[in-house]
């Protein structure tokens, strides 16, 4: 049974099935005006300081945050196989903390152990991360960065977290597998999309229903290796016409989808893709699931600074609570592109803004680094059980190390 709710900063379903949680969201548009109204408030609220409000929905500490995801989600810095040298990510530290960062730091972990991948930033063949299933992308014809295929999976990521812990174990650290302080993350979606996008719909609508069966395959997976049952954190897909990247790539001047066919197919992959994720995450007994509705706050975020421009407001509430962004098209790091391959060629960073934190995005493909903490604080007033002492302590220069 599935019974309605708002929680924390974003709103949800919570139904009980076992004595399981499952929560299931889309912010601010699901559970009635009034509500949203609420929590769009409520969210603004975490841009001046975090919440000292904390909903659990798990009562047992989190001891650990074990990340599994694509360059969203990686905070470079790795428990095994490191990559090195010219196979190693750069990130810029005005960049800042990405949003699990901030999620672990306020959650109050102790142990942040990050598998999740990015591309080197050595590597010149275009917009590529990692995603759930790499083997998914033979099947799209008109698929041609193979570099992107070489990048860990899903799959392998959750096999270097196995190893990792049978390594742990057996130099005496005593992990083996204790995972009851545990909460996992797992968010990939926004490259898968990107690519199969540009493929055709029915291949591309094969390869989401093939990639969520990888998806809670590999859910399986980590809670056979768990000591109990498994707590995850699995945000919905972000619809990647979203971003600066996609006109830059696909529907600007110079990209490769001037008859927005390749537009018209993800917007309805990302339904595909979230609704498929509601329905296996709602037959799912094999642990807990929180999906928090990112797409519908990043929609949120546009639509508000489209209102403030244009001077209306609507009944949720939106254009009347100001924005954080004087930029929510653009990413702060000004890049250019050479068009005369006609592929997706790596941008080249020419400029930086001065101001990151106002900027919605950093780049063409990634959130910027205020975005990314309005994430991380607005999943951990959800699901956080880290006490007064926590909160009271934050500020506004409180950052992750």
């Amino acid at each position: 049974m599935l019974l309605t709710a708002a929680v924390g900063f974003f709103s949800g379903n919570v139904g009980s099935k076992h004595h399981s949680v499952k929560l299931f969201t889309r912010f601010a548009l699901v559970v009635g005006l009034a509500v949203c109204g609420i929590l769009y408030f409520g969210w603004e609220l975490s841009l001046s300081e975090p919440s000292r409000r904390v909903d659990s929905l798990w009562k047992q500490p989190a001891e650990r945050l074990i990340v599994f995801g694509d360059s969203w989600s990686d905070n470079g810095e790795y428990p095994i196989d490191p990559p090195r040298g010219a196979l190693l990510p750069f990130r810029d530290g005005a960049r800042g903390p990405v949003w699990t960062e901030w999620l672990c730091l306020l959650i109050g972990c102790s142990r942040h152990d990050n598998f999740a991948r990015s591309a080197p930033a050595s590597w010149s063949s275009g917009y590529i991360s990692p995603v759930v299933d790499s083997s998914l992308l033979d099947d799209i014809s008109t698929f041609e960065n193979e570099a992107a295929q070489s990048l860990a999976d899903l799959r392998t990521q959750v096999a270097h977290w196995i190893r990792f812990e049978r390594e742990q174990s057996s130099v005496g650290r005593g992990y083996d597998f204790k995972t009851d302080g545990a909460i996992f993350v797992v968010w990939f979606s926004l490259w898968d999309l990107w690519y199969f996008s540009k493929g055709t719909k029915d291949e591309a609508s094969e390869a989401v229903d093939r990639a969520m069966d990888t998806l809670f395959e590999q859910l399986d997976v980590i809670a056979e290796h768990s000591s109990s049952g498994i707590k995850v954190i699995m945000p919905e897909a972000i619809d990647p016409t979203f971003l600066p990247g996609w006109r830059a790539m696909r529907t600007g001047p110079f990209g490769s989808d001037q008859k927005a066919d390749d537009q018209r197919n993800v917007v309805h992959l990302v339904k595909q893709w979230n609704e498929a994720l509601d329905h296996r995450a709602a037959t799912w007994e094999k642990g807990d699931l929180y999906i928090p509705g990112t797409n519908e706050w990043l929609l949120d975020q546009l639509r508000e600074q489209q209102l403030i421009v244009g001077n209306v407001s609507d009944s949720n509430g939106l254009g009347t609570n100001g924005s954080p962004w004087i930029d929510v098209q653009s990413g702060c790091v000004v890049t250019t592109n050479d068009h005369s391959s006609g592929r997706e060629e790596a941008p080249k960073v020419v400029d930086r803004c001065p101001e990151p934190n106002k900027y919605l995005f950093w780049d063409d493909m990634h959130l910027g680094p205020e975005a990314m903490k309005m994430i991380g604080e607005g999943i951990a007033n959800d699901v956080g059980e880290s006490g007064g002492s926590l909160w009271s302590n934050m500020n506004d220069s409180s950052q992750p190390k």
